[in-house]
């Protein structure tokens, strides 16, 4: 069954090109959905894995949609944290965020 889109927040988009898998994007990938799961935010934040975002040297790279943030170098070690500030206390990790369109919705 899918998802109650209508509860859903925000998207976290994972990269999952060829330069993020190989700089661990898949553990980042499943790291990311167990925090999110922890911290019980599963019905309001959607996680998306993609193809190639074209921005390989910041990779892993997960970008979060409304707010317009990307994030560089998402290890696995650093999702839980991520997920913690940013998703559940609405505090970016500034030391990872690498673009961040301030006309955005945050």
């Amino acid at each position: 069954m899918g998802k109650d889109l209508q509860k859903v927040k925000r998207i976290a988009f994972i990269c999952n090109g060829n330069s993020c898998l190989k700089k661990g994007a898949e553990e980042t990938t499943v790291q990311l959905r167990a925090a999110i799961t922890a911290l019980d935010l599963h019905d309001s934040t959607h996680t998306i894995r993609t193809r190639c975002t074209g921005q390989c040297e910041h990779g892993p790279v997960v970008f979060i949609h409304p707010d317009g943030i990307w994030y560089k170098e998402m290890l696995p070690e650093l999702t839980a944290h991520l997920a913690k500030s940013h998703l559940l206390e609405n505090t970016p990790v500034s030391e990872a965020v690498f673009f961040q369109d301030e006309t955005a919705d945050h």
